[in-house]
């Protein structure tokens, strides 16, 4: 894409919010379609475990096509990690981490409006994410929502969205929608329904499509021996944190049925299309 302002910038943050305060800072990248005259609408790009890539690539690439300026927020360079190891647990970073670093980056556009971001209408917003992306999306509807227009959209894109926590209610109050392959075999279509079931979200599910139909270049890829959990029990019968403290110590719960699998990846240009098309609907109508 041609005729593009590119803007990188840093927020403060450290290297996990539940047990590592170490301060580090997390590298984010504007990009603004300059041939577009003003009153831009914005979308905030999460990346998934396997970070900045095709997928983020080809949303910044489409949406600015569309006069849609695009924020993405590098959550792995600053702490030395190019991707989670699902199958190892090398490198992790919690998705309410990655969520307050995705509000930080919004905030600094915000209180640097006037002066260096003066063509963006930062009251036109989306949020997608990919995978782990769309846990950090969910944390941030969860967890931080008093910071963005309330007319926000959420795009949730084969998360996994588990354990289910009490703050996740509040995605009642905004416009949310799941996007799910109904073949994923690594974080299942399961959790998703449950999160829009519970917060009266809009589901789509993909027919045939796997996990990570969104980035192109997957073509059935395989991520070998990775920890799922298919079947995870409703209302979850543990504390969030205690949890994700196990899972990063490699324990496995056996109340919600971890497995490992070999996770199956393909790209759905035809699934990927409606997703950015919803998205460009969202802040264009």
């Amino acid at each position: 894409m041609k005729n593009i302002k590119r803007v990188l910038f840093q927020v403060q943050s450290s290297k996990n919010i539940f047990w590592d305060d170490t301060p580090i800072r997390i590298g984010c990248q504007l990009v603004v379609p300059d041939k577009f005259a003003g009153n831009q609408p914005l979308c905030i790009i999460s990346h998934g475990s396997g970070g900045l890539g095709s997928d983020t690539d080809l949303f910044v690439d489409s949406l600015g096509r569309q006069g849609i300026a695009t924020l993405c927020v590098d959550s792995f360079t600053g702490r030395s990690m190019e991707a989670i190891g699902w199958s190892d647990f090398s490198g992790y970073v919690s998705p309410r981490m990655r969520a307050l670093e995705t509000v930080e980056a919004y905030k600094f556009l915000r209180e640097n409006h006037s002066n260096m971001f003066a063509g963006l209408s930062l009251n036109k917003l989306a949020l997608v994410g990919f995978s782990w992306g769309a846990d950090t999306v969910a944390n941030v509807i969860a967890h931080y929502n008093e910071t963005l227009p309330k007319e926000t959209f959420f795009a949730l894109c084969y998360g996994n969205l588990w354990p289910f926590e009490e703050a996740f209610y509040k995605a009642k109050d905004y416009d949310v929608t799941c996007y799910h392959g109904a073949e994923d075999n690594w974080t299942s279509a399961e959790k998703s329904k449950i999160f829009a079931d519970e917060t009266n979200s809009k589901y789509v599910e993909f027919f045939d499509c796997v996990h990570g139909f969104c980035k192109p270049g997957y073509d059935n890829e395989v991520a070998e021996n990775v920890i799922v959990n298919h079947h995870a029990p409703f209302p979850v019968p543990t504390e969030l944190k205690e949890v994700y403290s196990w899972i990063q110590k490699g324990k496995i719960w056996e109340d919600t049925n971890w497995e490992r699998v070999n996770a199956q990846m393909s790209y759905d240009q035809m699934a990927t299309e409606q997703i950015i098309n919803d998205i460009i609907n969202k802040l264009t109508s």
